[in-house]
């Protein structure tokens, strides 16, 4: 836990993608008391979308993080904003039309964890 996944349209591939997601693993600690140690993110680049009319020209960066239990309302929204604040922030001024959105919730019963090796 925080399970994050950050995808990107190709559009976006270039940006430089490592130090955000080390600032949502700093968000996801300081916001919602997240382990540092626990936090891991997927970055995806995203090869076929069908953004709005499916002009290839459409762009999207979407970033879900899955948490356990026990978080408010509260703290996930304000989670969810910080995270937009940092992936708008990162995109700057796009030439493409970008769409960006962030989800928060709650892993369910099935979510397990292990660490293995040193």
């Amino acid at each position: 836990m925080p399970q994050i996944t950050l995808e990107y349209t190709r559009h976006h591939a270039e940006a430089d993608w490592p130090p955000v997601a080390l600032q949502i693993h700093q968000a996801a600690v300081e916001g919602v008391g997240a382990g540092l140690s626990a936090c891991k993110t997927r970055l995806v680049a995203l090869d076929k979308v069908v953004i709005a009319d499916g002009a290839p020209r459409h762009a999207m960066v979407a970033c879900r993080i899955g948490l356990m239990p026990g978080r408010t309302s509260e703290q996930k929204i304000a989670l969810s904003e910080t995270v937009l604040d940092l992936l708008t922030t990162a995109l700057g001024s796009p030439a493409d039309p970008t769409q960006v959105s962030v989800e928060v919730f709650d892993l369910n019963e099935t979510y397990r964890k292990v660490t293995v090796g040193g």
